[in-house]
Parts: structure tokens; C-alpha cells; sequence
């Protein structure tokens, strides 16, 4: 029966990939390749394969190479990603993607338990819970960072230079981070956008108001670390600097193309923007940074941003499943962000935060930029 079986495998393949030949299709010839390539590894390596953990690699390579948020999961791993989806769970406040052959630290909500352990953006993340992350995908190494409230996360971190640093997080209930406003000299408002949950534009929308009534003329809006939150709140976000036109688009293979657009009647803010971006901007951020640069409306400063903004789908199999990227956004001019990031107008190295993280950074070169820039600006319109 086996022979019977790879016979008619061997058979179809091989018809395939002449027709792939003739037709201009080299999937069957793709195909027909790694049937030869497990034939051969199974004759000829030198010990005994385990065909289950050579296919589980190989599934994890195939989905590591599409982007690092789509993942083969097993049985046990899915059903894991399935409940840790329903939410409930205590977590880090670290946002992590897959840059081969390691996971990394994508972005670190301010006050987290991750920042007051030390972890920052752009750390290679060695092993979670002991387990190394060479064979991780990023849905499985964000799921071990959650967990019950009070227990611990064990991390050891790589970075340029140093050892190898071993981090105990605390796991905790994390509030929403809502965005806080003041008031710098010469009449600019600071406006600190650390998260983009649901109903997170109104609240900016209160703040730039507040901010108004304070007697601001230019603003800076600080999205710097902001990688969490959902994508509409992103859209929502532009839209409050916008006097309408097109934000963004989300597009797939098959869901086709939606555009969103600003309604002008929502728009607070008519007066200079400049807008702070770093690699720790992430997903609905993106989308809003993305908006306002490609529309003319404000520059960006900082660092080029981690090009996550997509939309993920849970597909059951019948052995485990598959967490698949299905459509990702792209700018008013058609840039995708999801793989590529967003490269700010005038790039500016990060630097060190303020120990209390509750402000705009001693001695921040970012934000003294955008400054120089509105200033600069203020000068041409007078």
C-alpha cells in the first residue's frame, strides 16, 4: 500500500511538473524538488530521521519565510493560541517579532513589567521559559510571555557588546495607557500616544482640545514604543489631524481592497504637526504615521518604524493549524508597511528614556528636532 501510495504521489508530481513546464507553473517542479530532497534525507543522513520533527521544521519553514507573524502551529499550540486569544491573562507588555534565525523585542509598553525589568526595544530574546526561539514563531513566543498574574516570565536577552542577560518579568493585569498632553514653550503641545487600544482617538481627540484651550499652535505627537493596539484605531487616529481624503488601504488576495477615508468633520487639528516615530512603532501607529506623512501633513522624526500592520487569521487542520497573515495595509500612496516599516522624514538615533517613562526623554534629540522643524516651518508660513 505504501508503494501503491508514493507511486501515485511520485506519478502526480512528475505529470505535474511537466505541465508546470509547458504551462509556465513550477509549483509542481517545487514540489517535485522537496519529495527528493525528504526522499533523499531519509535514505542517506546518517542517523535515523524523525519524520514528524523533519516535517514540523519544515512546515516552520515555510511560514517563516512569508513574514514573522504567520506560524504552523501543532495540535497543543494552536488550542494554546486559541484560549490565550480569548484573552484573560496577565502579561509582560512585550511586543516581539521573529528576525531569523531569533525572535527580538519588537516594542516595550511604557511602565510595563518589561521595562521595569530593563528589557528594551531591539534585544534578541535567547530563550523564554528555557525553551530557545531558533524553532519559535512569534505567536508562540508571545503566547509564553503571558501567563497568571504574579507569575514569572524567565528571558535571557541578547544584545551587541554584552553577555547574555537573564530577565525575570513579573507577569501583570496591564491597564490601558491613556495619552497625556502638555505644554512646551513657545506655544507647542506634547502629546504622548503610548498605545492605541479601542476608543484610543477620542481620547486623543479630548487631549489635543485640552491642549487648544492651552493656548498650543504647533503640536508634536509622540508615537514613539506605541506597538500595541487594533488597526481601526489607527485610521481613527488620522483622522483627527486629516480635513478628510484617503488614510490607508487594507488589502488581500482574497478579500480585495478597502480604503479608508478621514471624514473632514472629524478633524481637531488644523494647526503644525510633526509626529515621533522609532522602531517600537508598530501596527495601528504605523497606519496613522504612514497617513500623515503621505498626505503632506506632518513629517516624521525618529527612527524607521517595525513594519507590522497586518491582519492574521486562525485556519484549523486537521493536525494543529496555521496562524496566517491574509492581508496587510498600505499607505494613501500604496507603500506597504507590513515587512518594510516606515522610513521617518528625518531620521534621528533614540535615546535613554526618564526613569518615570511619564514624558518626552531628558535630553531628547528626537524631540528637539521636531521642534527645530515646527519652529523652522512657523518662520516660512509667517
Amino acid at each position: 500500500m505504501i508503494a501503491l501510495v508514493s507511486t501515485v504521489l511520485v506519478g502526480y508530481i512528475a505529470v505535474g511538473s511537466v505541465l508546470g513546464r509547458v504551462l509556465g507553473d513550477s509549483t509542481y517542479g517545487q514540489l517535485a524538488v522537496f519529495n527528493e530532497v525528504v526522499r533523499i534525507v531519509l535514505e542517506a543522513y546518517v542517523e535515523p530521521v524523525n519524520l514528524d520533527r523533519a516535517m514540523a521544521g519544515a512546515r516552520l519553514g515555510l511560514t517563516d519565510a512569508l513574514d514573522g507573524d504567520s506560524a504552523y502551529l501543532d495540535d497543543e499550540e494552536f488550542r494554546a493560541y486559541q484560549q490565550s486569544a480569548r484573552g484573560g491573562e496577565a502579561d509582560v507588555g512585550v511586543l516581539l517579532a521573529r528576525r531569523p534565525p531569533f525572535l527580538i523585542v519588537a516594542s516595550v509598553r511604557p511602565g510595563s513589567p518589561g521595562e521595569k525589568a530593563g528589557v528594551k526595544a531591539g534585544d534578541i530574546v535567547k530563550t523564554i521559559e528555557g525553551r530557545h526561539t531558533r524553532p519559535l514563531s512569534t505567536v508562540t513566543g508571545q503566547r509564553l510571555l503571558r501567563g497568571a498574574p504574579g507569575s514569572v516570565a524567565k528571558l535571557t536577552l541578547l544584545r551587541i557588546g554584552a553577555d547574555p542577560i537573564d530577565v525575570s518579568v513579573t507577569r501583570e493585569r496591564l491597564a490601558p495607557l491613556p495619552p497625556r498632553g502638555r505644554m512646551l514653550p513657545d506655544g507647542t503641545g506634547y502629546l504622548k500616544v503610548a498605545e492605541l487600544p479601542a476608543r484610543a482617538a477620542e481620547a486623543v481627540r479630548s487631549e489635543v482640545e485640552s491642549l487648544r484651550r492651552s493656548g498650543a499652535r504647533r503640536l508634536v505627537l509622540d508615537l514613539r514604543g506605541a506597538g500595541q493596539g487594533v488597526p481601526e484605531e489607527g485610521v481613527k487616529l488620522a483622522e483627527v489631524f486629516l480635513k478628510g481624503g484617503l488614510v490607508g488601504k487594507l488589502v488581500g488576495r482574497k478579500s480585495g481592497e478597502q480604503a479608508f477615508t478621514a471624514d473632514a468633520s472629524r478633524s481637531a487639528w488644523e494647526h503644525p504637526l510633526a509626529v515621533l516615530v522609532d522602531n517600537g512603532t508598530a501596527g495601528a501607529a504605523e497606519i496613522a504615521a504612514a497617513a500623515l506623512l503621505d498626505s503632506g501633513r506632518a513629517s516624521l522624526v525618529g527612527e524607521h518604524t517595525a513594519g507590522r500592520a497586518a491582519v492574521q487569521k486562525a485556519i484549523p487542520l486537521p493536525e494543529g493549524g496555521l496562524v496566517l497573515t491574509v492581508a496587510k495595509y498600505v499607505s494613501p500612496k500604496g507603500t506597504a508597511i507590513h515587512g518594510k516599516g516606515i522610513e521617518p522624514s528625518v531620521t534621528v538615533a533614540a535615546e535613554e528614556s526618564d526613569e518615570e517613562g511619564s514624558g518626552a526623554p531628558a535630553g531628547d534629540p528626537a524631540l528637539d528636532k521636531a521642534l527645530e522643524l515646527l519652529r523652522v516651518g512657523a518662520k516660512k508660513a509667517a
